[in-house]
């Protein structure tokens, strides 16, 4: 993310939040003169060394030797530490932010950009699903949309979330003055990209089936499978994996049919 200096100075907090996802490249007169980007939680104190830095634990112990450059590209690419915050702080971040994040049981996720199988994947079950609930009480919505979630109607737990589809039934009535959608969504769509399965697998997976939502899909454009989760009060009640050439077919809208691979 690149921010100019006077950015920084107006909203540093929220930068500092921020660059515990991704770092910020801070501009002047359209020129980057410095990153700021998130620091390992080890006390460590710092000396210079030529172009190598010495590091030093608390005790005064030397700990290695180390590039700076190749060490933060490192850091880079293997930070897996998600940012906590509280919700408000999610609100306030998310409303000014240009990129997409999802808040769930007080973690931020970043969404990052999708693959071109992804994409034309949803936008195929789209269609699909847009044609199968014409004349019926409900529609299909497309992300971005923020759903917001209560694990088992409680305020305490509110999540965040922008599933790739999402079937709502008389959204007019649950939809706030200033447009946003506050209900449950009776059915929510999840195609899986390389770099976040395991968070559409387990911690998704969870949240739904711990919200109120009815079914959900999770969908792997590159295996060509998919799984359909029917949720009751609060558990998985039924289960069915698809895959091939098999077409997959909803649990609560008998007649929705898909084939993954075509």
């Amino acid at each position: 993310m690149k921010v100019t200096s006077s950015d920084i100075k107006n909203s540093f907090g929220k930068y500092l939040r921020l660059c515990s996802m991704e770092p910020i490249y801070i501009t002047k007169n359209g020129e980057v003169i410095a990153k700021l980007m998130n620091h390992t939680e080890e006390d460590e104190i710092i000396e210079n060394s030529g172009n190598l830095r010495q590091i030093f634990d608390v005790d005064g112990t030397l700990n290695k030797l180390y590039d700076p450059q190749r060490v933060n590209e490192a850091i880079e690419a293997y930070n897996m530490s998600r940012m906590k915050m509280t919700y408000d702080e999610f609100k306030s971040m998310n409303e000014s932010s240009q990129h997409r994040y999802e808040y769930i049981d007080g973690e931020v996720y970043m969404l990052a950009s999708p693959n071109v199988y992804h994409q034309r994947l949803v936008s195929r079950l789209h269609i699909t699903m847009d044609q199968y609930l014409t004349g019926k009480p409900c529609d299909v919505f497309e992300s971005p949309f923020d759903v917001t979630l209560l694990r088992r109607g409680n305020e305490k737990f509110t999540n965040i979330v922008q599933p790739d589809l999402l079937v709502i039934c008389n959204w007019k009535e649950d939809t706030d003055s200033s447009g946003r959608y506050q209900g449950i969504p009776r059915l929510l769509v999840e195609v899986l990209s390389p770099g976040n399965t395991q968070k559409e697998m387990f911690t998704k997976l969870d949240l739904y089936r711990d919200s109120g939502v009815e079914e959900y899909w999770l969908v792997d454009p590159l295996k060509g499978n998919a799984i359909i989760y029917r949720f009751a009060e609060y558990a998985i009640v039924e289960t069915e994996v698809f895959s091939g050439d098999v077409a997959c077919e909803s649990m609560i809208y008998k007649g929705l049919t898909f084939k993954v691979l075509e």
